[in-house]
């Protein structure tokens, strides 16, 4: 029975690994240049009309929604880092993806996500 146990967790983390490497590849490809529109924020709990007064929280509940909208992947964790409204601009963390939510040249808010850099030790 121990041996069909580790073989299963085994298995889990391989599948775990190799979709993690696929929402990395997808984020690569995608990730950039999302227009935040009324129709994409269906369902979110900042209102499109609010988003140019956001504060870093509601940023990163902005974020989320569209990493879980788009990526079909559910959001474990998200932090609001920045909040800079009268720039126009938001970063933070949505499950350790970088997002910065900017003002684009025609007046949209964009966001774009990135894999965020790892902290190393001597980082820490």
């Amino acid at each position: 029975m121990t041996n069909v146990l580790v073989t299963s967790l085994i298995g889990h983390f391989v599948m775990a690994a190799m979709q993690d490497d696929a929402l990395k590849a997808l984020i690569s490809d995608l990730g950039e240049g999302i227009v935040i529109d009324p129709e994409l924020l269906e369902g979110c709990s900042v209102a499109a009309h609010d988003l140019d007064d956001m504060d870093a929280a509601q940023a990163a509940e902005v974020a989320a929604h569209v990493f879980f909208t788009l990526f079909e992947t559910k959001v474990l964790e998200q932090t609001g880092e920045s909040a800079e409204p009268e720039e126009g601009e938001w970063s933070g963390l949505v499950n350790g993806f970088r997002f910065v939510i900017e003002r684009d040249g025609d007046g949209d808010l964009v966001v774009d996500f990135s894999e965020a850099p790892s902290v190393s030790s001597s980082d820490a």
